[in-house]
């Protein structure tokens, strides 16, 4: 998306990627959704000189460019006038604005130093409810929250039984590929057994290899180039980021010590949208979690010698396009 030229402050607009309990810096994250699952995010500054209907206006006509959404939600993040509900004019014109556009919100928080609320009641929740919750380890993970580790197993939960890897056979490849495929041309995430099913798979070394490859639809078929990013077209963006969010959710089925080809997954693709330092820190947590994962460490190796991908490199494929 070009930059706004109009009285609001856009920050940016991109596919969902924020946290909660960010420390409130007088901005807001408006969120659209679709079926249940996070579509774009737009962060703004704070509304002060701006009229509440220019307001609502501008930001809707931006997030219209999402035309999957259905839905919308509303973050406010400020320490500023605690005695009332901060920016309320703006609020209220928002979720008018949004209803006419047939994108409804369904809440709004604020979110200030010291407690959370949903907007327009009086009943305040301490932060510690998010920042240790499920969606709070979630949007960390898809890399908002520069100052939060990006791994957490705690948040993770604990107590998910071991899943069994396959044997290798032409047929548990052929399976294993159809069902990542399946989950990532879907909406919403995988059921238990599911999750459970593709995390086992990813477990067996040739197995992940294939399944890495086939995430991208683009590739050449040579694992290795694949690997390195080498691809013949611009891969599909927005299956990448469903990867992402699908191997999150593989780990909770999972307990520790059988996580590292997910998180070496997450890497990797960090890797090929040009995000190296991101990218690092999946792959230094894949090899905390199973200490010795080969390919956690040739990814690695590829990062400190200040490699990027050659996906990366090409305006015309590179994630950066996708997301202007």
């Amino acid at each position: 998306m070009k930059r706004s030229t109009s009285p609001v402050p856009l920050t940016c607009w991109r596919p969902s990627r924020t946290c909660w309990a960010s420390r409130p810096r007088n901005r807001s994250w408006f969120l659209t959704a679709n079926a249940g699952a996070l579509g774009a995010t737009l962060r703004v500054d704070a509304p002060e000189h701006v009229e509440p209907g220019n307001y609502a206006q501008t930001l809707t006509s931006h997030a219209a460019n999402d035309d999957k959404a259905t839905a919308s939600y509303l973050i406010v993040y400020t320490d500023e006038n605690q005695d009332s509900y901060p920016y309320a004019a703006h609020v209220a014109a928002l979720v008018s604005e949004l209803a006419a556009a047939r994108m409804p919100v369904r809440n709004v928080w604020l979110v200030t130093s010291t407690h959370w609320t949903e907007f327009g009641t009086d009943e305040e929740h301490p932060l510690e409810q998010i920042t240790d919750s499920h969606a709070n380890a979630a949007f960390t993970f898809f890399g908002s929250a520069t100052d939060i580790d990006v791994y957490n197993p705690a948040l993770l939960g604990a107590w998910a039984m071991p899943v069994q890897a396959p044997e290798g056979t032409e047929e548990d490849i052929e399976e294993a590929c159809a069902a990542w495929a399946a989950v990532l041309d879907s909406t919403g995430t995988p059921d238990s057994d599911t999750a459970r099913s593709i995390a086992g798979a990813f477990q067996h070394k040739m197995v992940r290899d294939f399944l890495f490859r086939e995430t991208i639809t683009t590739q050449n078929g040579n694992f290795t180039d694949v690997i390195l990013g080498t691809f013949t077209a611009r891969p599909d963006w927005i299956r990448v980021d469903r990867a992402q969010a699908i191997a999150f959710e593989l780990m909770k089925a999972v307990p520790a010590g059988q996580r590292a080809p997910m998180l070496a997954l997450m890497g990797w693709l960090e890797w090929l949208k040009g995000n190296g330092t991101q990218a690092g820190r999946y792959l230094k947590h894949a090899d905390t979690d199973a200490p010795g994962f080969r390919l956690a460490g040739l990814l690695l190796e590829l990062i400190n010698r200040g490699s990027v991908a050659d996906v990366a490199r090409d305006p015309e494929t590179s994630y950066q396009r996708h997301n202007n």
